[in-house]
Formats: C-alpha cells, sequence, structure tokens
C-alpha cells in the first residue's frame, strides 16, 4: 500500500496551526489549480474540513472509493480520515478548515450532532434550494468575521458554526425521513404488485398492465422492484412463474409442456430455455432432482 499522506497544516503543507482556535477559508479553486484540479488521498491530524460546492463537478475519495460530487453540495471532512478529489475545471466553492479543537469546544455540550456531523458527509441540496441558500448565508457571514476586526470576534464565529452544523444535522434528518418515506412507499408499491401477479398467475399481465393496475408508470415500476429486490418488475414476474413452475414439477406428473401451458406459455420449449436460464437447470433434471 502507498505510504498515507498526513498534514498537520492544508494539504501540502506541513506547517502546524498554533492556536486552539485556528480558523482559515479560502476558495476552493485556489489550492485546487495548483494541484491541477486533483488532490491525492490524504488525511490531517487535527484539523476538520468543511467542503462548500456551488458550481461544478467532481470525484470524492476516500479509502479507495469513489462517490460524485455534485453542486451545489457540502462535505464534511473530519480529522484523521482519508480523502482526495478529482475535480472538474472550474469547480467553484469555499474550504473551510478550523481545528479540532475548536470544533470539540463548539460541539462539547452537544454530543447528537457532533456524532451525527463529525464523520465524512455529503449533504446533497438538489431539492432543497433554499437550505443551501440558508448556509451560504451563513459562511459569508464567517467569512465577514474572518477577515473583519469587530469585538467578540471568537463569540460571533461560534454563533455562526453552531448555526451551520445545526443546519446540517436537519439536512441529515430532513433527507433521512424523505427516504423513509419514499422506501415505504417502494415497499406499499411492492406488495400491491405481488399481489396482482398472484390474482393474475392464470393470465398473467403485461408489466404496463401490472403498472396501469397500480395507478403507476411502467418506468415507476421497475424502479419500485429496484429499490426492494434489486430486480426488473419482468425479473419479478419471471421469479413468481418459475417458483410456480417448480411446485407443479415437484408435485404433480404434469408434462412439462402443460406445465408450460399452465403457466401461459404458448412455447414449451421457450419455457425450458427460461427455466434454464433463472433456475440453472432444464425442467427434466430439476424435476429428477
Amino acid at each position: 500500500m502507498d505510504a498515507i499522506l498526513r498534514y498537520q497544516g492544508l494539504y501540502g503543507d506541513q506547517q502546524l496551526p498554533m492556536v486552539s482556535d485556528f480558523i482559515h477559508m479560502e476558495p476552493l479553486e485556489e489550492r485546487s489549480k495548483i494541484y491541477s484540479w486533483e488532490i491525492e488521498e490524504h488525511l490531517h491530524t487535527d484539523l476538520v474540513q468543511l467542503f462548500i460546492i456551488q458550481a461544478g463537478e467532481g470525484i470524492l475519495v476516500s479509502e479507495r472509493k469513489k462517490t460524485e460530487i455534485k453542486s451545489p453540495c457540502i462535505i464534511t471532512i473530519p480529522a484523521n480520515v482519508l480523502h482526495g478529489f478529482q475535480f472538474k475545471p472550474e469547480m467553484l466553492g469555499t474550504v473551510i478548515t478550523f481545528s479540532t479543537g475548536f470544533l470539540d469546544s463548539l460541539l462539547r455540550e452537544k454530543p447528537d450532532i457532533k456524532k451525527e456531523i463529525n464523520r465524512l458527509c455529503r449533504f446533497s441540496f438538489d431539492h432543497n434550494s433554499e437550505g443551501f441558500k440558508s448556509l451560504l448565508r451563513l459562511k459569508e457571514h464567517i467569512q465577514r468575521e474572518l477577515f473583519e476586526e469587530a469585538p467578540e470576534k471568537i463569540l460571533a464565529l461560534r454563533a455562526c458554526f453552531e448555526l451551520f452544523y445545526l443546519e446540517l444535522y436537519r439536512e441529515k434528518f430532513r433527507t433521512t425521513s424523505q427516504e423513509l418515506i419514499s422506501n415505504n412507499r417502494s415497499l406499499k408499491y411492492f406488495q400491491q404488485f405481488q399481489d396482482s401477479i398472484r390474482q393474475h398467475a392464470q393470465s398473467l399481465l403485461s408489466i404496463k398492465d401490472f403498472a396501469d393496475a397500480l395507478g403507476i408508470t411502467q418506468t415507476h415500476l421497475n424502479r419500485v422492484c429496484h429499490t426492494v429486490t434489486g430486480k426488473s418488475a419482468l425479473k419479478v414476474v419471471q421469479d413468481f412463474t418459475m417458483n410456480e413452475a417448480k411446485k407443479y414439477l415437484l408435485n404433480t406428473s404434469y408434462s412439462i409442456a402443460e406445465v408450460a401451458y399452465f403457466l401461459n406459455f404458448n412455447d414449451p420449449a421457450y419455457f425450458s430455455r427460461l427455466f434454464k436460464k433463472r433456475v440453472g437447470v432444464a425442467p427434466g433434471e430439476f424435476r429428477k432432482g
């Protein structure tokens, strides 16, 4: 395995921040251009980062695993976690880097938020542009506080970062809730689809007919089946049909051609080919055991 790049400072910089309240902000493109938009996998021993992506696309790499990045999104990078990037040129965004000591003091009395947020996460805001705009306003407030001298600067920064992390925490739960609702709805449609397959076992409908009966499109039905089983709607129907075929072959003396006709196959040869493809053996071999 290649040696792990460890930085006590920013990427390419071994300089150690000397203060516990170290905070740094820079345009994402400023450092990325220096390295031709490709940041090798590395980790920071004492720093955490927020990548606020406003425009462009790229790839997040962590322990060789690649995750697609599309704007608008926010990426949280904890300390001591391998990460790298492959950005497309002209990516626009902001990188905020601060010490683990600052984060610990910030979220010391907020363990639930720290547990959920202090990990490698990508927050997509494709369907929540207002939420992203709210976070951009907080980012701009942080930027003003960093580059202007005003009384109680650290207090103001702490308040901004607390709100920033609270918004990310809420976004995580909003996304999780939507996924649960979507998955529950998919499960309901899938169960109705299974019921419909059983009801029409002797005169199986087309996938379009099944979808129409559920009040959804054929594309939606396929998406439901992929979500629940990882298979297309057609393969779900075929699975049911093959299970029925197995019952006939094991528990009756009907010929293979008769079984094929019972299951609405006009061509017994096609039934045999499909059975072998899905089950692994021909119907006759399956019956012999």
